[in-house]
């Protein structure tokens, strides 16, 4: 598919294994490219003029009636408000259903200390709002494969399907606290064991 070239308003890069944050407005799209393939990037958005309305992805589940999201989707606030809408998607393949990783996961699961992970990703680029680490919501998930076996279980780990330069679009429908965590999940397939980064691309038109 070609896709014509617009011009960005705010590009930067997020390093493998980090996390940023930023502000969108209303109207505004943002674009997060997968640089080198087969990276999850965390994302969560707050309210800007109000930090207790949040993006949530068990209210975009049940407002859109199924576990994923692509083009044409709607996601979804704590107040059931439309927050984006999903513009443009070459991927199609995302989850809602995994929290952030975090230090205790990696003590308990791999019985390693210490381990760079999404939610102090978010913590640390948030802080600047006033968001600290216990108001961190559950995250979309951007290229993450997370398949559901039929008796309802968690399959195992999944590579992303995303290939170099994969990328969602999103219309922001409001004034947005945007995060996004290149996730550091190296001990799974969740990320292909090899931690790239993610780019990100505020435009004004799409």
């Amino acid at each position: 598919m070609e896709v014509k070239k617009k011009m960005s308003l705010k590009e930067q890069i997020i390093p493998g294994g980090t996390g940023a944050a930023f502000e969108i407005k209303k109207g505004e799209y943002l674009k997060v490219t997968d640089v080198e393939g087969k990276q999850v990037a965390d994302f969560i958005a707050i309210c800007l003029t109000n930090k207790k309305e949040f993006l949530s992805t068990a209210h975009t589940r049940t407002m859109n009636g199924r576990l994923t999201v692509t083009k044409g989707d709607k996601l979804f606030s704590n107040y059931r408000h439309e927050l984006f809408e999903v513009v443009e998607d070459t991927v199609g393949v995302h989850d809602t259903l995994y929290p952030c990783c975090d230090s205790q996961r990696y003590r308990l699961d791999f019985n390693v200390e210490n381990h760079r992970n999404c939610r102090d990703n978010f913590a640390q680029a948030l802080r600047e709002y006033g968001i600290d680490y216990g108001y961190i919501p559950d995250p979309l998930n951007l290229f993450q494969n997370s398949p559901v076996n039929s008796d309802g279980t968690f399959a195992a780990p999944t590579e992303p399907k995303s290939k170099p330069g994969d990328f969602v679009v999103f219309q922001a429908l409001t004034d947005l606290i945007i995060g996004i965590s290149s996730c550091p999940q190296d001990m799974t397939p969740l990320c292909g064991y090899n931690i790239t980064d993610i780019k990100s691309e505020i435009v004004q038109t799409w």
